[in-house]
């Protein structure tokens, strides 16, 4: 950061929350760059600040890559705190004035000027990662130091002058650790709902809102699990935003980048097809899902397909996602077309309850799915070795012995007692 810096005046209102008078205004990305620091004024422990510092590190690349490759950027507030120096507050009256006469009191002193003389210490409170991301971004662009982003201004005590200031030092970390504790990230379903760069989310919404097999027969409730009882839905929003992510990403090398900068309208367009095409295969193959995209989500077929009982492989998340996967690595294993791998698929027996999902997936005991990682990992390895694929090309890596053993563990049964199902 620079040691000389101008005096600085900035348009602001002032207000008040609880015992914090703070100021809301703008400033540009130049002057973010050299006048607000980072991590060093919040924490004294090094353990600490180098922990922030690496969380720091890892987020403000991403957002250095958004600031230089999205140009509908926009930020929230970035909450500064401000220690020394000469801050002042000009406030600005507006009654009185021609065609405002009518403005009430409350506004007064509101509105006006905060004075930074240079000499203060700034320090983000809130928004590190993004105050380093904008650090970053201006070095490369520096068509970057104009543009404004908004700021909070409080009065703050950095932790080099603590000894000085220990109710004021505490009372920063305060408001840090309350920021950041209540800071709500971002969940999967909200993304779904709002990410319009994310194209496996565009193209989720689009499912939702035309293809009758997915419209109003999905839950878009927070959970990944549907319930047993649930009637109406095939799934849930975040498995077919998983599913879809699953078939989608041989589209593209570099998936998860390719996802942060939403692709030209035709790209788009091409890949919803071949989500378009892939549940349309899907439903060809299995019966149930061909009487469920017929009918209306009034009908609820769905209840026809899942219960207490176990039900339908396909009616399940996991199951669902399982036949996903298999699917699409036996088209990249065995070079199959999309069609002939959903072919394959559509040998899958489907019952829960029954050889081989029972003790697998379906624990018929309690009538609840098995969800372990591990569970679903042999599911995987055994339906894509009874499909033909060969276990050991990648992902799988193994063989049938090894897998034949470890699915007898999770029955727990001996390896001689079971066998590996063929269709």
């Amino acid at each position: 950061m620079s040691t000389n810096l101008s005096r600085l005046f900035l348009p602001a209102l002032r207000a008040k929350m609880g015992d914090w008078i703070y100021y809301i205004t703008f400033i540009n990305m130049k002057e973010v760059a050299s006048r607000i620091s980072v991590v060093d004024d919040i924490h004294t422990s090094k353990s600490l600040k180098d922990l922030l510092q690496k969380m720091i590190t890892n987020n403000s690349e991403r957002i250095a890559e958004y600031l230089l490759g999205q140009e509908q950027r926009f930020f929230n507030a970035i909450v500064i705190g401000t220690y020394g120096g000469s801050p002042n507050w000009h406030d600005l009256s507006v009654r009185g004035r021609e065609g405002v006469a009518d403005v009430p009191e409350h506004p007064e002193g509101s509105i006006g000027f905060l004075e930074l003389s240079g000499d203060e210490k700034l320090f983000a409170i809130d928004g590190q990662h993004r105050v380093k991301g904008i650090k970053e971004a201006v070095v490369q662009d520096s068509s970057l130091e104009e543009e404004e982003v908004c700021a909070i201004f409080v009065k703050g005590v950095t932790a080099s002058e603590r000894d000085k200031d220990p109710d004021g030092f505490e009372r920063t970390r305060r408001l840090f650790s309350t920021l950041n504790r209540y800071a709500k990230p971002v969940n999967k379903r909200d993304i779904i709902a709002l990410d319009e760069d994310d194209v496996v989310a565009v193209i989720t919404r689009r499912l939702l809102e035309e293809h009758p097999l997915l419209r109003n027969k999905v839950d878009t409730g927070l959970k990944n699990s549907i319930k047993p009882d649930d009637r109406t839905n095939l799934t849930t929003i975040a498995t077919l935003y998983d599913t879809m992510d699953i078939v989608l990403r041989n589209c593209n090398k570099g998936w998860n980048d390719y996802k942060r900068w939403r692709p030209p309208e035709k790209e788009v367009d091409v890949l919803y097809s071949e989500a378009v095409k892939f549940w349309d295969g899907l439903s060809d193959q299995f019966p149930p899902l061909t009487e469920l995209r017929e009918s209306s989500a009034e009908a609820e077929i769905a209840g026809k397909y899942r219960s207490t009982h176990g039900g339908h492989l396909l009616f399940r998340p996991v199951g669902l996602l399982l036949v996903t996967r298999v699917a699409v690595d036996l088209r990249s294993s065995m070079g199959l077309s999309e069609n002939f791998a959903l072919e394959y698929v559509g040998r899958t027996p489907t019952e829960l309850s029954e050889y081989p999902w029972a003790g697998l997936l379906w624990d018929g005991a309690n009538k609840r799915m098995i969800t372990a990682k591990e569970n679903q990992n042999i599911a995987r390895r055994l339906l894509f070795n009874a499909l033909g694929g060969d276990l050991s090309k990648t992902p799988y890596k193994t063989t049938a012995d090894a897998l034949l053993t470890q699915y007898a563990g999770v029955l727990n049964r001996v390896p001689d007692d079971v066998a590996l199902p063929r269709y």
